[in-house]
């Protein structure tokens, strides 16, 4: 495939190795197709016009990877016969136990949720937050569980603090088969905002699936779920950064689904609607600005306001092997909130 910059002028050359050759005047250079340096003696490409060339590139392609077929992971527990009407399970086995789970952003709120519903199922966890205090307090209510637990406290806009957290996460649970990327930094208005949702929301996301990647790539279920928002769906009567840098992780995790399909890494997002607990934004707002909670819960077809637990059961359900043949979704889960329809 060949493509000539609209901008630059120059030509950009998928060679059979998977290396994208630039031509620039007479400078020439060899790239990955993430836009990385290789050779030559022209060291800068463009990156989205060497990923169109070359194709996404998560993993380094200098040994190409032959297609890895993905089977349907076997469920733990006896199967029952859906033809006996008199055998019934109630509860589905959703095959987690004794899998390892990586959430960010885990302290509290949904993040803990999630972390806690992955516990319930017999699965391994590791936590992250910045607030110490807060996070021992998630790790002894996980270690109740009876599962390993693994808690650091963690920037995620930090990149070196984060890929050394999910290394030492993996290491220390024993593999990893499920990165859920929850961090966020939440509203708020301006240049700082716009900044602080790029590094929290998208970035750490982003790196965070970068690190944990080979570790993902040995298991035989690995699953990643993004954290979205419905604020990313539909105007909510200020525009703001969260609510563009949500959009991006629907995006983004869409992207990673086709790239990483063939490694066996199913990646989706979650995104949820307004969702209510003891401190969380949405007490904030009843309290501070009760017309528009009022307003908020009005639209709320179900007539409540959700809990980070019926987020968390979404979210464990979609990143476990039950779910295999399900990947670059994006699931709401807002109660009847938004009123789009999708086809």
């Amino acid at each position: 495939m060949k493509l000539r910059h609209p901008q630059s002028g120059a030509l950009y050359v998928l060679q059979d190795d998977g290396l994208v050759r630039v031509e620039q005047g007479d400078a020439v250079g060899w790239f990955r197709s993430d836009g990385s340096y290789v050779s030559g003696d022209l060291r800068c490409a463009d990156p989205h016009f060497a990923s169109w060339v070359g194709g996404p590139s998560l993993l380094p392609r200098a040994q190409p990877q032959p297609a890895r077929s993905v089977g349907v992971p076997a469920l733990a527990g006896p199967r029952v016969q859906a033809t006996d009407p008199t055998r019934r399970n109630p509860d589905m086995d959703l095959g987690l136990s004794g899998r390892k789970v990586i959430v960010t952003g885990a302290s509290r709120g949904i993040g803990f949720a999630i972390a806690r519903a992955f516990a319930e199922q017999g699965a391994a966890v590791a936590i992250c937050a910045r607030a110490a205090g807060a996070l021992e307090s998630a790790r002894k209510e996980l270690e109740a569980q009876g599962v390993p637990v693994f808690a650091r406290s963690v920037d995620v806009a930090n990149r070196e603090a984060l890929e050394g957290f999910v290394g030492e996460a993996a290491s220390a649970l024993g593999g990893l088969d499920v990165f859920v990327a929850n961090a966020s930094a939440g509203g708020g208005m301006g240049e700082a905002a716009w900044q602080a949702n790029f590094d929290i929301d998208v970035l750490s996301a982003a790196r965070g699936v970068q690190a944990a990647l080979p570790h993902l790539t040995k298991s035989d279920a690995a699953s990643v779920v993004f954290i979205s928002s419905t604020a990313a769906l539909e105007y909510l009567g200020v525009p703001q950064p969260y609510n563009a840098m949500k959009a991006a992780l629907i995006a983004h995790a869409h992207d990673l689904a086709q790239a990483l399909a063939r490694q066996g890494v199913r990646v989706n997002s979650v995104s949820p609607g307004p969702i209510y607990f003891e401190g969380g934004n949405w007490q904030r707002i009843e309290q501070t600005m009760p017309a528009i909670y009022k307003m908020a819960l009005a639209q709320c077809a179900i007539g409540r306001m959700g809990t980070p637990d019926e987020v968390a059961r979404v979210v464990v359900f979609l990143a476990s092997p039950a779910a295999s043949l399900v990947t670059g979704a994006n699931v709401v889960v807002d109660g009847g909130f938004t009123r789009r329809v999708d086809y």
